[in-house]
């Protein structure tokens, strides 16, 4: 679209047709898309990033872990096999394509598909302001005043990490992609308990632990890949550490991966999930939950028993995996570090694992309602259960008096299914945006602006 500029400004100042907030691999399969889109759909955009560069999932790019879908999954390929931004391209450029061709597997490393998603972002930078942590968005009038009655643009307010400044950006469109918060059972503060981290910190926490041949003891709470992966890496490199996997089920259970469930990811089926109503959704949800959580996959669970058979043979049983274990409740002991305070769900006794070192793979929550739109919250219409209503071009629903229009990407699961919070359908659902957001800004009838891009 033609860039908005604004009398009396300067040429950097204007009004963007849309702005992303983050950008993590869902905006950047868009920012993707949208560079590729013909000339009649590009869009005047711009992503703000709270980071100061790209990075996907920093704390868990262990040297072993592998990627969970193929590489055909990537960042355009459904879409647009023949696009530049493929996974294959990405290898040609970097010298390795026979060399992976050679490896015989779809599946490269986490710390690959890392790379490639750095590669891609990197020749999008002409788009992105890192280091710029939203604070809200507000609702405004062409002029940039705060508008309560007719809103026709959107206020973006960020932080800048650099300088502490509060920069304004102004758009016609918002899509929210900020990425889920990670989670802890009530009385476990990961941000500042001495001991305690979680899964999303591995990486960078683990060094509170310095001496890899000490006795340490570890307890890894969880039964998702996560937490395998984790229990795995602590059992392999602190080789003289008592490491318990506590769970809360009998044992691991394998991801499906089955051929006709894995039709779950198939563009059709999120059309076919978002028609059903809300008292559908949900069994149908639960019938699929193996495919994405507190599930692990196979070739994991059998090394980590075979690890642990190992370690029975040679009469040295440091590691070990405690079932029906429900995590309650901490404490600390001045003298031996830490005591985590587990319910048999079984028994219906409790159970204490002394501790130094606590790591809580409990996953993440998505919240839809982000404190970031609060502002714009009484435009928003609501669905049966009370949310945000999300339309299936993964808009929020609005009064009629909202001109503009608000996206998310990742928080839909709800509405959207199971395939929402993972890579497989990341192009498809970026194609899905751009149509919409193209449609709905040709359709309106051009406005008048007055308002500035701002610092104070």
């Amino acid at each position: 679209m033609e860039q908005v500029r604004f009398p009396g400004r300067s040429p950097e100042a204007r009004v963007y047709d849309i702005i992303g907030i983050g950008f993590g691999v869902a905006n950047l399969a868009l920012g993707v898309a949208m560079t590729e889109a013909p000339e009649e759909e590009q869009l005047d955009r711009l992503f703000l990033e709270a980071r100061p560069e790209f990075v996907w999932h920093p704390g868990m790019l262990l040297e072993e872990s592998g990627l969970q879908v193929t590489v055909f999954k990537d960042l355009i390929t459904v879409e647009n096999p023949c696009s530049r931004f493929t996974f294959l391209n990405y290898l040609k450029d970097r010298g390795r394509l026979f060399e992976f061709l050679n490896l015989r597997t779809l599946f490269p490393s986490r710390i690959e598909f890392n790379d490639y998603l750095s590669w891609a972002a990197e020749q999008l930078d002409r788009w992105v302001c890192y280091g710029q942590e939203v604070i809200e968005v507000l609702p405004v009038s062409a002029s940039g005043e705060l508008e309560l009655d007719n809103p026709t643009l959107l206020k973006i307010v960020a932080r800048d990490r650099a300088t502490g400044c509060t920069v304004e950006y102004f758009s016609r469109q918002l899509v929210l992609a900020a990425g889920a918060e990670p989670t802890a059972p009530e009385g476990f503060d990961f941000r500042c308990q001495p001991g305690v981290l979680h899964s999303h910190q591995f990486l960078d926490r683990i060094s509170d632990f310095p001496d890899r041949e000490a006795p340490y003891r570890f307890v890894v709470v969880g039964s998702g890949q996560s937490a395998g992966e984790l229990f795995e890496y602590l059992m392999d490199h602190y080789p003289n550490a008592d490491v318990t996997a506590a769970i809360r089920r009998f044992a691991y259970k394998p991801v499906d991966e089955s051929d006709f469930t894995n039709r779950i990811f198939f563009p059709q089926w999120v059309d076919y999930y978002h028609q059903l109503p809300d008292d559908k959704r949900r069994p149908f949800f639960e019938d699929l939950k193996d495919v994405n959580y507190a599930a692990m996959d196979s070739p994991l669970i059998h090394r980590i028993y075979d690890k642990l058979y190992r370690q029975k043979v040679r009469g040295r049983e440091r590691c070990r995996v405690a079932p029906f274990l429900e995590l309650e409740s901490l404490e600390e002991d001045r003298d031996d570090g830490l005591r985590i305070l587990f319910r048999d769900v079984m028994q219906d006794t409790p159970v204490v694992l002394p501790a130094d070192g606590l790591v809580l793979c409990t996953g993440y929550v998505w919240r839809k309602e982000h404190p970031v739109l609060d502002a714009l919250a009484p435009w928003f219409e609501r669905d049966s259960l009370g949310g945000y209503q999300v339309c299936r071009d993964y808009s929020i629903a609005t009064r009629a008096s909202f001109r503009p229009r608000v996206y998310l990407q990742g928080y839909c699961e709800d509405t959207h299914g199971i395939s929402e919070t993972v890579l497989s359908l990341l192009p498809v659902r970026a194609r899905d945006i751009l149509t919409s957001a193209v449609a709905a800004l040709t359709s309106d009838q051009p406005m008048a602006v007055a308002a500035s891009a701002t610092r104070s």
